[in-house]
């Protein structure tokens, strides 16, 4: 299964505004590129706080075509949105989460985030490719794109600007993670 961290982030790295959740500061042009991306994979995983800032837009776009899968320590605290085969709650370990997804038959997976969750990921070495949207703006503070310390070596695959080319939009390879 090929799994991919989808996420936008500012200049100085911070995948959220300070105080304020979610992506609202992304640009027009990453929102179009982001919703045209999922639309070539068949699963994909949040966090429940990623979740709980979506929840309205999510459910809204739900679709037997793309299960959405929710990792959270709690996931009986979602129980009544859950609709099988389209938003499923759980609080599996991330690779019995991606084991499942293969039993299932998903063959592309995107990560949303947040920011544990792609530390999750990466940390047990199961994302192939980043694509990252970079907007022209500095936070200095807010969420960051990983929680956990990590040393992953990256190669990039494509780069282009989108709109009116102030917004990057970068694809990595995941190379290999540096023995600790």
């Amino acid at each position: 299964m090929q799994v991919t961290i989808i996420s936008a982030q500012s200049v100085d790295g911070f995948i959220t505004q300070p105080g304020v959740p979610g992506t609202a500061f992304t640009s027009d042009e990453d929102k179009a590129h982001f919703q045209k991306t999922l639309a070539d994979y068949d699963a994909s995983v949040m966090g429940a706080e990623t979740y709980r800032v979506s929840r309205d837009f999510i459910r809204g776009r739900l679709t037997p075509r793309r299960c959405r899968y929710v990792l959270s320590r709690n996931p009986a605290v979602f129980s009544a949105d859950q609709i099988p085969g389209q938003l499923e709650f759980s609080s599996a370990p991330v690779r019995e989460l991606v084991s499942t997804l293969q039993s299932r038959g998903h063959k592309n997976c995107a990560v949303l985030g947040g920011a544990f969750i792609h530390s999750l990921f990466l940390a047990e070495g199961l994302v192939d490719r980043l694509v990252l949207t970079v907007e022209p703006r500095l936070f200095g503070g807010g969420v960051p794109f990983l929680r956990l310390p990590t040393d992953i070596r990256l190669t990039l695959e494509h780069h282009e600007s989108l709109g009116t080319g102030s917004t990057l939009l970068l694809t990595y390879r995941v190379l290999a993670a540096e023995p600790a």
